[in-house]
């Protein structure tokens, strides 16, 4: 595993597309000063607080569409190292007792596919209180963890999850049984419109069909939440 460790950026991804390609390549930082998310929100990026890290891996000639989930998963796959309880939430979120604890970000350039993720690692409850969604990190929940081992276990199923794509074996299915959305009554928040249905499924470009009062829909860019009855 080759990583470049810096001490602070504008944005790991930023930084993964400055520097000479080399699949598999790491970009760290312990601090982020324009830390971004999906849809362009800005990712709380404290010095030290989370684990900011950026893969470059070669650009897939397919199956772009799964990837924000396909990485996601991958995510997911490595912090069920260190405890149960992780989840899914669609695309990409993974989530623990209905809060936020990760995110990831692909971004497909001319010569590389750049994959951010960020997980929250050590910051307290008031820190986390300005998220523009319920948030958490692995200290509040409790959960040990080493940071290095986890960057070991992000790279391993991350590079994993690229060759499946690749070879167009990954499988959504697998996405959907950590997804607890899926088969439930959901929200739709999409262009400033909002309706309700239920999430069935995940289709084959990674979009989520959703079943309304006026038909299938299929959703690509929204924000979706479980409906609480």
């Amino acid at each position: 595993m080759k990583v470049i460790y810096v001490d602070r950026t504008d944005s790991t991804n930023e930084e993964a597309k400055r520097v000479p390609f080399f699949h598999g390549l790491c970009i760290v930082a312990r601090e982020q000063t324009g830390g971004k998310g999906r849809r362009g929100r800005r990712w709380l990026s404290k010095r030290d607080k989370g684990l900011y890290v950026s893969f470059i891996l070669e650009r897939p000639s397919r199956n772009f569409g799964i990837s924000s989930l396909a990485f996601g998963y991958s995510t997911l796959k490595a912090l069920l190292r260190f405890g149960d309880g992780f989840y899914l939430k669609w695309p990409n979120d993974v989530y623990i007792n209905g809060k936020k604890i990760a995110g990831v970000l692909p971004e497909l350039c001319r010569d590389r596919l750049v994959v951010g993720i960020g997980i929250n690692l050590t910051y307290s409850k008031e820190e986390l209180s300005s998220f523009p969604v319920p948030a958490t990190s692995l200290r509040v929940e409790g959960i040990e963890f080493d940071r290095d081992e986890l960057l070991s276990l992000l790279h391993r199923e991350v590079v994993k999850v690229h060759s499946l794509l690749k070879e167009g074996n990954f499988s959504i299915e697998e996405f959907e049984r950590h997804c607890p959305m899926i088969r439930r009554e959901v929200k739709v928040v999409e262009e400033g419109n909002s309706y309700v249905g239920r999430a069935l499924k995940v289709d084959t470009d990674g979009a989520l069909i959703v079943k309304t009062e006026e038909g299938l829909k299929k959703v690509f860019a929204a924000d979706v939440s479980v409906r609480e009855r």
